[in-house]
C-alpha cells in the first residue's frame, strides 16, 4: 500500500521519518472517483470518434462529387450510369465498377479524382463494407461499398434522372444536369443504409438513406454542396425527383 511520508526536521536520520499509510477509505474514495471520471469521459470520447468518421466520410463524399462534376462537365453534361445490379447494368459508363473483380479503378469517375484512391467509397463508419472489402468472392456478389446515386426506373422512354439509363441493349436514355431543377434541393448522392444498399443505385421509394453518424446520414446535392440528414429526408420526393 502506498505510504504517505514526510521529514520532521533537516538533520534528522533516516529512521526519524515518520510514514503513514492511505486507508482503504481513501483508497476506495480514489477508485471511485476515477470510475465517475472515465464514465463522464468515454461517451465524450465516443461522439469524438463518431464525429471524426463523419467528417471523413463527408470528406470522401466531396471528393466523389467533385468526380462527377469533372466527369459531368467531360461528357456533354450527361450524368454516368448507376451500375445496376441487375437490370439495367453492368455497363462500361457506371460511376463505380463495383463488381468483385471488375476493377474498381475503372470506376467512370475515377480519372476524374486527383490521386484516386479506392477507399473514398466507403465511409469508416461502415464496418460492414471494409470487413467484405478485405474478402473475397462472397455468394450474390454484394456491394462492398457505402454511397450510391440516385436513380428514378425508367417511365416508359422517359429516364426521370438522376443516373443516364441504359439497358443491356445498349439503347441509351441519357439524363443531363441541365435537366435538374433546383440543384441545391435535389439529392444525387446517398450514404446509403446497409439494410436496403445491394448497389451503388439508389432508388428513394426503395432505399435509405443511412443513420450511421448520430441517427444521420451524409448526402450531396446536385449542386455538389454536402449535408448531414435524418433518413426520412429522402422519402420526400421533392427532394429526389431531378426533374420536378
Amino acid at each position: 500500500m502506498s505510504r504517505n511520508c514526510h521529514a520532521v526536521g533537516w538533520a534528522e536520520r533516516p529512521e526519524t521519518i515518520s510514514c503513514r499509510a492511505f486507508t482503504l477509505l481513501e483508497l476506495s474514495v480514489v477508485i471511485a472517483i476515477i470510475g465517475v471520471l472515465a464514465g463522464l469521459l468515454l461517451p465524450v470520447l465516443g461522439r469524438v470518434k463518431d464525429r471524426g468518421r463523419q467528417t471523413v466520410c463527408a470528406n470522401h463524399l466531396k471528393q466523389i462529387a467533385l468526380g462527377f462534376a469533372l466527369y459531368i462537365s467531360d461528357s456533354h453534361d450527361q450524368f454516368p450510369t448507376p451500375g445496376s445490379v441487375a437490370l439495367y447494368g453492368p455497363q462500361p459508363e457506371d460511376w463505380i465498377w463495383w463488381q468483385y473483380g471488375r476493377g474498381i479503378s475503372n470506376s467512370s469517375i475515377a480519372r476524374f479524382v486527383g490521386g484516386f484512391n479506392p477507399a473514398i467509397f466507403t465511409c469508416p463508419a461502415d464496418q460492414e463494407a471494409a470487413q467484405m472489402q478485405s474478402q473475397g468472392v462472397l455468394p450474390g456478389n454484394p456491394y462492398r461499398y457505402s454511397y450510391s446515386l440516385t436513380s428514378y426506373d425508367l417511365r416508359g422512354l422517359v429516364n426521370p434522372g438522376m443516373a443516364t439509363i441504359i439497358k443491356p441493349n445498349r439503347e441509351v436514355f441519357p439524363f443531363r444536369m441541365t435537366s435538374v431543377v433546383n440543384p441545391a434541393a435535389k439529392i444525387m448522392l446517398v450514404e446509403e443504409a446497409r439494410q436496403t444498399i445491394d448497389d451503388p443505385r439508389w432508388v428513394p421509394d426503395q432505399n435509405f438513406i443511412s443513420d450511421r453518424h448520430n441517427r444521420k446520414g451524409n448526402i450531396v446535392f446536385a449542386d455538389s454542396h454536402i449535408e448531414s440528414v435524418l433518413p426520412q429526408f429522402g422519402t420526400r420526393q421533392a427532394n429526389t425527383l431531378p426533374g420536378e
